[in-house]
C-alpha cells in the first residue's frame, strides 16, 4: 500500500492541475496542468511522490500510434526540399550552443565539457546518459540544465503558440474507434523490442511512428485516435516532467541555476525567430515552425503538435532530424576533439 500512495498522490494532483487549468481556459490542460500541479506541488510540499517510468512509456506509445496514423511515404518525398534547411539550421543551433558554452564556462565556472554537453538541445535520457560514460563531466549540472530546458519548452511553447492566435483549427475526421486504437498500440509494444534492438532514439515513441509509416505503405486504413486516450497520454507525460526537478535540484550555485534558465530562455528565444523566418518561406503555420526548431524533445514536440493541432508529422522529421544530427556528427565530434 505505501508503494501506490506516492502513484496515487501524482495522479490525484495531476488531475487537479488539469482541472485548475480548465477552469482558468488555459491551453494544454491535461499536459501543462498535470506538469505544473505536480511540479509546484513537489517543490512545495514534501510528500511522497513517484511516477513509474512505465507511464510516460505508456503516454508516448499513444503519442507515437497517433503521429503514426499521419505519417506516409508522400510526406517524406514532400520533405526533400527542406533538406538544406534542417542540416543549415542545425549547424546554426550547434554554433550557438557552442557559444553559450564558452560564456558559461567564464560566467557560471563551469568547466567547458559539462557547459557543452549542458548546453546542446539532444534529448534529455540520452545525453544524461552520455554524461555519465565520460570523464570529468558534471552530470549533476547536466541533468538540471536539460530538465529546465524541457520545463521552459514544454511549459511555455503552447502558451507563446496561443497568445500569437495561429493555433491552426482541428482538421476534419471521421469518428475513432477505440478498439481499433488499443490494437495499434499494443501492435506497438509488442514490436517495440524490435526498435530497441535497431536502437532507435525513444523507442517508445518512434517504434508506433514506423508502423503508422509501414501500414500507410500496404494501404492499411487506421481510424484517427480517440481524444480520450491522446488526454491520458498528455497526462502520463505531463506528471512525469513535472517530477523531473528534484527540490536538491536547486541546491546548485546560484551562478550555474541562472546560467541554466538563461540558456534556455535564450535558444527559445533564438528559435522563435528561426519559426518566424520558416512561415515566410516556407507557408507553414507558426505552430508547426516554432514546433520543428524548438529546442524540445521529439516525442514531447509531437506531443504537443497533436494537441494543438499542427503537422506533427512535420515536426517529428524535424526533431528527429536534430537528434540524429547530434548523435551521428555533434558528439562525436566532441568526443574525439574535446571530451577526452
Amino acid at each position: 500500500m505505501r508503494a501506490i500512495f506516492p502513484i496515487v498522490t501524482v495522479v490525484i494532483v495531476a488531475i487537479i492541475g488539469v482541472i485548475v487549468f480548465h477552469l482558468l481556459s488555459f491551453p494544454m490542460p491535461w499536459m501543462l496542468g498535470s506538469l505544473f500541479g505536480v511540479l509546484l506541488t513537489q517543490l512545495i510540499w514534501k510528500i511522497p511522490m513517484k511516477w513509474p517510468v512505465m507511464m510516460r512509456n505508456i503516454g508516448l506509445l499513444i503519442v507515437g500510434t497517433a503521429i503514426g496514423q499521419l505519417f506516409t511515404f508522400n510526406i517524406l518525398i514532400a520533405m526533400k526540399d527542406t533538406l538544406l534547411f534542417m542540416f543549415m539550421l542545425n549547424i546554426v543551433l550547434s554554433l550557438f550552443c557552442l557559444a553559450m558554452a564558452y560564456l558559461l564556462k567564464k560566467w557560471a565556472r563551469i568547466p567547458f565539457a559539462t557547459a557543452i554537453i549542458a548546453s546542446i538541445p539532444g534529448g534529455l535520457s540520452q545525453l544524461v546518459v552520455f554524461a555519465e560514460e565520460q570523464k570529468d563531466i558534471d552530470v549533476t549540472v547536466v541533468t538540471f540544465f536539460h530538465v529546465i530546458r524541457v520545463l521552459f519548452v514544454v511549459g511555455l511553447i503552447p502558451i507563446i503558440v496561443s497568445l500569437t492566435g495561429e493555433v491552426p483549427g482541428a482538421p476534419a475526421q471521421g469518428s475513432s474507434n477505440l478498439l481499433h486504437n488499443l490494437s495499434l498500440i499494443l501492435l506497438g509494444l509488442l514490436l517495440l523490442p524490435i526498435g530497441k534492438k535497431l536502437r532507435l532514439p525513444v523507442p517508445h515513441f518512434l517504434t508506433p511512428v514506423l508502423i503508422g509509416l509501414l501500414l500507410s505503405l500496404f494501404k492499411v486504413d487506421v481510424d484517427p485516435m480517440d481524444g480520450h486516450l491522446l488526454h491520458i497520454a498528455q497526462l502520463c507525460i505531463g506528471a512525469y516532467i513535472g517530477l523531473l526537478l528534484h527540490p536538491k535540484s536547486l541546491r546548485l550555485p546560484v551562478r550555474v541555476l541562472i546560467g541554466g534558465i538563461s540558456s534556455a530562455i535564450l535558444l527559445l528565444v533564438l528559435t522563435f525567430f528561426i519559426a518566424e523566418g520558416m512561415v515566410f518561406f516556407f507557408d507553414l503555420d507558426f505552430a508547426t515552425s516554432y514546433l520543428s526548431t524548438a529546442p524540445g524533445g521529439m516525442d514531447q514536440m509531437g506531443l504537443i503538435a497533436t494537441a494543438l493541432q499542427a503537422d506533427a508529422t512535420h515536426v517529428t522529421i524535424f526533431q528527429l532530424f536534430r537528434m540524429l544530427f547530434i548523435y551521428v556528427i555533434i558528439l562525436p565530434i566532441l568526443k574525439w576533439k574535446i571530451l577526452k
